[in-house]
């Protein structure tokens, strides 16, 4: 291989390290896998592929909640994973919207990643054989029509990907900004009360500014993309992809350790050491 400007293509020997790197770091993995993002249906087919979910009954999934709300008004939502067949004990999901801002609701066994919600680990059906989600979205500040979209994954547990299979579903809903108060027509006859001078001279209260709860700092962790306090394979794999360039880095940012907008092979060794023998406290 000859290199010209020192702009030699390391890539097929970056992916092989960082394979090594994953699998090693597999020994740590749980038998479950703990949610993906990318695959709700908004930017593409959802994990019905044969390299991932496909060949299970799919199951029934509605998306329940709100379909209009006011700007930056937030609402929860139920995303509802119901089994069509007795073997699919389980389900997972992966929500994603068209805009606003998706808020993890604690209690689910979900988290917020990459700016989607996704499962910690698939949920047990209850007694109906469906598996029930909550999470909640902050309206855009500009009123138009907005898309929800949920794909959920019925699975039976066996540890790998035959069996399961998944299904997605939609929600539109209309961001709508509130009318102004419509003025009552007074008479001419009326008078106006001349204010006196000790109401011109009062300065108003001005009532208290609303604050958001502020987000939480990103994860001293290297490569904890979600903030969860570990590293898991799920979030090296990520790693992996934005190093080939394969995934913007804005996917996980904490695997940029030194913020300069890539990342490096020693930025995934850290990462890597993080998942094998845990973040720092």
């Amino acid at each position: 291989m000859r290199c010209f400007l020192a702009r030699c293509d390391h890539r097929p020997a970056l992916f092989l390290a960082l394979l090594s790197m994953v699998c090693l770091a597999a020994v740590k993995a749980h038998a479950y896998s703990s949610g993906i993002t990318g695959v709700s249906g908004k930017s593409g087919p959802i994990c019905n592929q044969p390299a991932c979910h496909g060949t299970g009954v799919a199951p029934t999934v509605t998306l329940e909640g709100p379909t209009e709300l006011a700007p930056e008004a937030i609402a929860t939502f139920r995303f509802v994973v119901r089994s069509n067949s007795p073997q699919q004990v389980a389900a997972g999901l992966n929500v994603a919207a068209s805009a606003g801002t998706l808020i993890n609701v604690t209690g689910q066994g979900t988290r917020s990643m990459s700016g989607e919600i996704t499962h910690m680990m698939p949920k047990r059906n209850d007694a109906n054989g469906q598996a029930t989600f909550e999470f909640q979205w902050r309206a855009p500040s500009e009123p138009g029509s907005y898309t929800l979209f949920a794909a959920g994954n019925s699975v039976n547990l066996n540890g790998t990907n035959q069996g399961d299979r998944a299904a997605a579903t939609t929600l539109i809903v209309q961001v709508v900004a509130a009318e102004p108060p419509t003025a009552t027509p007074t008479s001419t006859a009326q008078l106006t009360p001349t204010p006196t001078v000790t109401e011109l001279l009062a300065t108003p209260t001005p009532s208290p500014t609303p604050t958001e709860t502020p987000l939480p700092e990103p994860s001293p962790c290297a490569g904890d993309c979600d903030g969860s306090g570990d590293v898991t394979v799920d979030e090296l794999v990520t790693g992996v992809n934005i190093a080939l360039d394969l995934a913007p880095v804005e996917r996980c940012l904490p695997m940029d350790s030194n913020r300069d907008g890539q990342v490096t092979i020693d930025e995934l060794l850290q990462a890597v050491n993080a998942a094998l023998f845990g973040c720092p406290l």
